[in-house]
């Protein structure tokens, strides 16, 4: 299961998003999966997600689609790999845009 799934860059447009995604490819991988969705994206969802491709290799660790419409909300990504044997990965990590960097505040303490 791939657990760094992330939005690397994002460029938005009238109506639409460019977005491309990163992840660590697993060594069994055959092909891989991308779906997004308005919500997070589980196993029990999976298969109402909107599909981004499924025609990537195992050994991809980077994609770049568009998704439109786009109204600015927040959108999630998730994918899944499959392996020789046809069996399928969990649900990857949710990456999602836009995308929110936190910092905390750096307290300094003098005695």
């Amino acid at each position: 299961t791939v657990t760094d799934l992330h939005v690397t860059d994002a460029v938005a447009a009238a109506g639409s998003v460019t977005v491309t995604l990163g992840w660590t490819a697993p060594a069994d991988a055959v092909t891989v999966t991308l779906r997004y969705a308005a919500a997070p994206i589980t196993d029990a969802n999976w298969g109402s997600a909107t599909l981004l491709t499924d025609t990537l290799a195992g050994t991809a660790e980077t994609f770049t689609g568009t998704v439109s419409p786009y109204d600015g909300s927040t959108l999630y990504f998730a994918l899944r790999s499959q392996n020789a044997e046809g069996v399928w990965s969990d649900v990857s990590n949710n990456a999602y845009w836009p995308r929110y960097d936190v910092y905390l505040p750096l307290v300094m303490r003098t005695e």
